[in-house]
């Protein structure tokens, strides 16, 4: 376990102190300050609580930035040792390549944790300071509320996640990984949209059909009818499984002696 803990610590090394994070986390914290701003002084939205502002940045998907960040990460972490030529370096070291793969990718979600973690305190810190406590909060804003929002998120993340790291494992390419990850995430709500209103029915077995769990607790309609929570969450599951499990027989069993 030591060793595990080594290689996962060896990997957010990498991760934090490339300049590109400290970018990241200096556009995600500006942002949220800078939209805190915005609502305060210049348009005119009433907003008298801190709750009420982190429940709007919410509306607005501002975990969005860290769904971004995140995939650009894990579309990177592995795919880049190939490109820098380092991945010989790499499993050089005592550990398996199994056990190489898993910290890396913990190493991703520990990150996207970890941004999710920082929009949580800064927007609840510019809120505090920008609009008080004073005011009434209704309960589509409350605390419980908010924090459910974000764990929902969550699950969104961690399969936008998974699926860029599992193409960077694949095709050894952070663009390739980056860019189609990213392209899915913007693109693919209109898709499965497009789709469910021509009534395919196999619709609701896509990945990007069940990653949005807030209907089954916000008490709105799914993608397609008939579709419940737990169908949804066995989708995402199996979805899950097949891209770390693809990740890992390519990562395992291919030959680098040619990187």
């Amino acid at each position: 376990m030591s060793s595990f803990l080594r290689l996962v610590q060896n990997e957010q090394t990498k991760i934090y102190t490339r300049l590109r994070t400290t970018v990241m986390l200096a556009i995600l914290v500006l942002a949220v300050i800078l939209t805190g701003i915005l609502m305060k002084y210049v348009i005119e939205t009433g907003m008298n609580h801190v709750l009420q502002f982190m429940a709007f940045l919410l509306t607005l998907n501002f975990t969005a930035l860290t769904a971004i960040f995140t995939v650009i990460v894990a579309g990177d972490i592995v795919a880049s040792e190939f490109t820098w030529g380092t991945i010989k370096l790499l499993l050089i070291r005592p550990a398996s390549r199994g056990k190489i793969l898993l910290a890396k990718y913990v190493s991703v979600v520990l990150f996207m944790l970890t941004f999710l973690l920082v929009t949580l305190i800064v927007s609840y810190f510019t809120g505090l300071i920008l609009f008080g406590v004073s005011g009434t909060v209704s309960p589509d804003a409350g605390l419980s509320t908010i924090m459910k929002a974000y764990g929902l998120e969550f699950v969104s993340l961690l399969m936008s996640a998974t699926l860029s790291f599992m193409i960077s494992a694949v095709f050894r390419s952070s663009s390739l990984a980056i860019g189609l990850s990213i392209f899915l995430m913007f693109t693919s709500s209109a898709i499965v949209a497009v789709l469910a209103q021509l009534k395919y029915s196999w619709v609701k077995y896509l990945l990007f059909a069940n990653t949005n769990l807030a209907p089954y607790v916000n008490g709105g309609k799914p993608v397609m009818p008939g579709m419940t929570l737990g169908f949804s969450v066995s989708v995402l599951v199996a979805y899950w499984i097949v891209f770390y499990v693809v990740s890992w027989l390519l990562f395992t069993k291919r030959d680098v002696a040619g990187s």
